[in-house]
């Protein structure tokens, strides 16, 4: 497809830049920059019954795998940059941190950026995925108050970067600047179903989005929407998918085919629609965002999700208090497909099984934060943080044993730092 070859082209356009310019700095002339920012975090959790992972691209977090864990914050990024022209930038990042396979590397960033003017600017190549505030930066701690953003808001999303476009229109408006984003592009990640050594890969979806912003001194308001196409179905589901279309079932009940078509992913979006407010003045932060996931899905059904932060600095120290849930939208309960049971044993089989996707997964959760942060210096941090978990539903987690309670304490520490 062209958008792959002009994403390719990119890349490599990218590399070969931070060749030249290498070889150009090597005779004196600084024309290009490295800067880069990492995190090194440990976490304790109160309970083995369950992993609690710090989003849905981790394979394994902390508490069943091992109550102390150092791999759920902790990574390390590199971002090269370098001025083409004078309105004309080309940028690298790679960031490795626990993702399915473990520490691997991963290329998050490589575009071109096209600014003609102050108020117009173009970027094209591997985009990080702008869908919430703060969604672009999550990776760098030292930038936001939390050890983690919270997860019951961010830990939901499965793309962090995509392969595509985006434009950035801004303009002085009052006391303020206004910004309008809109960015199209495809996935490339995968990320994990349960089943070891099983992902589900989001390859060649489409991504498209966009979100007004105003900001002035002390506030930002934004708005955005976002949507996710997936091109592949989830593995495990097309037998399953076969069955209910099958000629025996439908000949018992024609919705037979109708939850059929509403299991599978491919071909099906997720829209996420979200509104927030931020204020940062003198000592103290605060933070309000709201976000409403909707799907057709029915193993992945739409929920509302939202989070309040509030930080006061008092010298090095910022102690903060948050707040974030997720709550489905429609309550779900068994045997709601609606298909008939007990008509055929064979039969039976595939209502249970399309009834147990609809009830595997619904989303809700909410975590109270009770944390500091110390400034150790310019350019690096201290952090403690304590969370309270109450997972009604949980879907943000991994390996939850029979008979755990839906309750989770965790105790974090971290370092983080930009260099």
């Amino acid at each position: 497809p062209m958008l792959d070859v002009i994403v390719r082209r990119c890349l490599l356009l990218c590399c070969w830049l931070f060749c030249v310019q290498q070889v150009q700095a090597a005779d004196g002339d600084k024309l290009f920059t490295i800067s880069g920012f990492g995190t090194v975090g440990a976490v304790y959790s109160d309970t083995g019954q369950v992993d609690i992972v710090r989003d849905l691209l981790q394979a394994r977090g902390v508490g069943y795998s091992s109550r102390l864990d150092f791999g759920v914050d902790s990574l390390l990024g590199l971002q090269l940059s370098t001025s083409v022209l004078d309105n004309l930038d080309a940028s690298v990042q790679v960031v490795s941190r626990r993702s399915q396979t473990g520490f691997d590397p991963d290329v998050t960033w490589a575009f071109l950026k096209y600014s003609p003017n102050d108020n117009l600017q173009l970027r094209a190549g591997r985009l990080g995925f702008d869908v919430y505030l703060l969604a672009d930066s999550r990776n760098v701690a030292y930038s936001y108050l939390w050890v983690r953003p919270p997860i019951d808001y961010f830990g939901n999303l499965i793309v962090s970067y995509i392969d595509g476009a985006d434009m950035v229109i801004k303009y002085p408006v009052g006391p303020g600047i206004a910004r309008f984003k809109a960015f199209a592009g495809k996935a490339r990640e995968k990320t994990y179903t349960g089943v070891p050594d099983q992902y589900f890969s989001l390859k060649g979806s489409d991504v498209v989005g966009g979100h007004v912003e105003y900001q002035t001194e002390s506030w930002m308001y934004r708005v955005g929407y976002s949507q996710i196409r997936f091109k592949n179905e989830f593995p495990g589901f097309q037998g399953l998918i076969d069955g209910l279309r099958s000629p025996a079932i439908n000949a018992i009940s024609p919705l037979a085919a109708t939850v059929a078509g509403n299991i599978g992913f491919q071909d099906k979006a997720i829209n996420y629609l979200s509104a927030g407010i931020a204020y940062d003045e003198g000592p103290l932060q605060a933070q309000l965002m709201l976000s409403q996931t909707r799907s057709a899905i029915l193993p992945y059904p739409g929920f509302k999700a939202g989070y309040f932060t509030v930080g006061y600095r008092i010298k090095k120290w910022t102690p903060y208090f948050s707040y974030s849930a997720a709550t489905p939208e429609h309550r779900q309960s068994s045997g709601n497909t609606g298909l008939p049971f007990g008509v055929n044993p064979n039969i039976d089989i595939l209502i249970l099984g399309a009834n147990a996707l609809a009830n595997t997964v619904v989303n809700k959760q909410s975590t109270v934060s009770l944390g500091a942060r110390y400034d150790l210096g310019d350019k690096i941090d201290l952090k403690i943080q304590v969370d309270h978990i109450d997972s009604t539903s949980p879907q943000i987690t991994r390996n939850a044993q029979p008979g755990w309670d839906g309750k989770a304490n965790l105790l974090s520490v971290s370092v983080n730092f930009v260099f």
